[in-house]
C-alpha cells in the first residue's frame, strides 16, 4: 500500500461525510439520512473501501468482494457486530453490483433499518470515489444544490484544475445506486 493509496482513502472520507452533511442540509426531513453513528460508519466504509485491492491478486476476486470478507473475518474493535456487517457490505457495494434482495445472502440477512444504511453510505461512497477515481485527490470540497422542480441534485466539485472525462465516465456509472437511493437525478457541474 502506498502512500498515494493512503491519501485516496482518507480523502473518499472526507468527501463521503461532507457529501453526507450537504445531503441532510437539503433533504433534513428524509427518513433514509437518519442514520445511528452515520459518521462512524461512513469512515470506517470509506477509510477501508480499497482494503481488498491487495488480495485481489492473490485471491482471483474484485476487491470489494475479498474486502468484505477481509472486514468479516477480523473484528475492528471500535465495531459491534452488526455494524461490522454494514461497514464489510458498503465495501462490497462501493462498486460492481447494487446491494440485492434474494441475490446477496449477507445483505438479506441484516434488518430493514441496517440495509439501508449499506444502500445509503455506499451509495455515498460511490460518488466520493468516483470523485477520486485517478487518485490525485483534485476535489478540494463539494457543494450541492437541488432542483426541485427536475428532481435534480447538482454536485459541484471544487476544484482548481478541470476534470478529465475519465472522471466524468466513472461518475456516470457510478451514480446510479445514489439515484436508486435518493429517488433523484445527479450530475455533476463544475463551474
Amino acid at each position: 500500500m502506498s502512500k498515494n493509496d493512503i491519501e485516496h482513502f482518507k480523502h473518499v472520507e472526507n468527501i463521503s461525510l461532507k457529501l453526507y452533511s450537504e445531503l441532510i442540509k437539503i433533504f433534513p426531513t428524509n427518513p433514509i439520512l437518519k442514520i445511528q453513528n452515520a459518521q462512524k460508519l461512513i469512515s470506517y466504509s470509506a477509510l477501508l473501501h480499497d482494503i481488498g485491492a491487495f488480495l485481489e491478486y492473490k485471491t482471483q476476486k474484485p476487491h470489494n468482494k475479498a474486502g468484505c470478507k477481509l472486514i468479516l473475518e477480523n473484528k475492528i474493535d471500535d465495531l459491534c457486530e452488526e455494524e461490522t456487517k454494514i461497514v464489510a457490505l458498503c465495501i462490497r457495494y462501493h462498486r460492481g453490483a447494487k446491494p440485492k434482495e434474494g441475490k446477496h445472502k449477507l445483505f438479506q440477512s441484516l434488518n430493514n433499518e441496517d440495509k439501508n444504511k449499506v444502500r445509503v453510505i455506499s451509495s455515498i461512497i460511490r460518488i466520493s470515489d468516483a470523485l477520486d477515481s485517478n487518485h490525485t485527490q483534485s476535489v478540494e470540497n463539494i457543494h450541492l444544490t437541488y432542483d426541485f422542480k427536475q428532481s435534480l441534485l447538482i454536485l459541484n466539485p471544487c476544484i482548481n484544475i478541470i476534470f478529465n472525462r475519465g472522471v466524468y465516465q466513472v461518475f456516470n456509472k457510478k451514480k446510479t445506486l445514489f439515484e436508486d437511493v435518493f429517488k433523484v437525478k445527479i450530475c455533476l457541474q463544475n463551474d
